[in-house]
């Protein structure tokens, strides 16, 4: 019986171990994939008033948010951490604070919830993405 006791957290130990493999063989196998190349995708800001800005590109950048710092038009704030990435609280000067009142900036592409933060959402030729203002009381995707 004592055996097993000293055994018990090196079991642990090695199931810890595993599960920590398979989840970064998981990652790797869904995360984004960049495509190479030159893109055109749209991107569509929609407001709380439900005024829409719309921008065409055409990029070489692989990830979306690489791709918006290209677009003279468009400011993209937030706070970047290293896990996440950039999380958007503001788009061309409008705030959305989840804090304050609930509030977040949606982000879509072709129209359903994005996988991944604009940070490391891969893009791809002929997408659409949108950002838009979701009040508290709405459902959507999250940035």
């Amino acid at each position: 019986m004592n055996r097993f006791k000293r055994l018990s957290p090196f079991l642990g130990g090695c199931a810890a171990i595993a599960v920590l493999a398979l989840l970064l063989v998981i990652y790797t196998l869904t995360r984004p994939v960049p495509m190479a190349g030159t893109k055109n995708i749209t991107v569509d800001v929609v407001y709380e008033d439900g005024v829409t800005d719309h921008y065409q590109l055409t990029t070489e950048a692989q990830y979306l948010l690489e791709a918006l710092k290209t677009i003279p038009d468009l400011t993209i704030e937030g706070t970047t951490t290293e896990e996440l990435g950039l999380m958007v609280t503001k788009v061309n000067g409008r705030q959305a604070d989840y804090k304050k009142d609930g509030a977040y900036w949606a982000l879509l592409c072709d129209g359903e919830p994005c996988s991944y933060g604009v940070s490391q959402q891969a893009i791809k030729d002929g997408e659409r993405y949108t950002f838009q203002y979701t009040p508290a009381d709405s459902t959507g995707g999250g940035s």
